[in-house]
């Protein structure tokens, strides 16, 4: 997960760029966003393979980067409709917002053990639970 978390931080980074190179009206918060947005999302995937495993400020820095993409491409997309622009800007917005949404839906529900989806007793580190059961529902299939 760290490095897929990386790699989205260096994507949007480049993406923040690009906007202000392709859409310089739009630059000035999209740059930022994507800089320092990508900056973090880098440095929360250092920490993730230092071994930290909790999730909370990735999740929260994703939630900031969406709204603020988010209120940046509607933006884009209300101020094109006024004149015909280049169309570079908004969709270059619209793919931020897009894979800040998919990253976002991967580190919410992303690489989970198997034993995370087993409810109540039947989970394995419950000493109530019985030790011949299958460690996932996986394995109940292949019995």
């Amino acid at each position: 997960m760290a490095g897929v978390i990386m790699a989205y931080g260096v994507v949007l980074a480049a993406l923040g760029l690009a906007v202000g190179s392709v859409a310089p009206e739009l630059a000035t918060i999209t740059s930022i966003t994507g800089i320092a947005g990508g900056g973090s999302c880098v440095l929360w995937g250092l920490v993730a393979l230092a071994g930290h495993k909790r999730r909370v400020w990735t999740i929260l820095t994703l939630i900031a980067v969406f709204f603020v993409v988010l209120s940046q491409t509607i933006q884009a997309w209300m101020a094109l409709g006024d004149n015909s622009g280049t169309y570079a800007g908004p969709l270059l917005l619209t793919l931020m917002l897009l894979t800040t949404v998919g990253m976002l839906m991967y580190v919410l529900h992303g690489e989970r053990p198997p034993e995370f989806y087993q409810t109540g007793t039947t989970r394995r580190d419950n000493p109530a639970s019985s030790r011949d059961e299958p460690q996932s529902r996986d394995e109940r299939f292949h019995r």
